[in-house]
């Protein structure tokens, strides 16, 4: 995967993975692929709260906590 194909799926994470464990569990990723994505993830639940203050609802999200424990798991492996 090119570098943009790994910021299209970063930008559209909810189509491409359901779970921040998917990309973990991905064997077609280096971690560090895999730490990109889920730090775009991360970035975008950080946001999340942000949006909705401003009334923009954009669909499901994965917890950050979640996320978090996905970024954890690649790092130490």
């Amino acid at each position: 995967m090119s570098h943009h194909d790994y910021a299209a799926a970063a930008i559209n994470l909810a189509r491409r993975y359901k779970h921040p464990m998917d990309v973990v569990e991905a064997l077609d990723m280096t971690p560090r692929e895999k730490l990109a994505i889920l730090k775009a993830w991360e970035a975008d639940e950080r946001a999340l709260p942000r949006a909705e203050d401003e009334g923009m609802v954009g669909g499901e999200h994965a917890h950050l906590q979640r996320v978090q424990h996905a970024i954890n798991h690649v790092q130490k492996h």
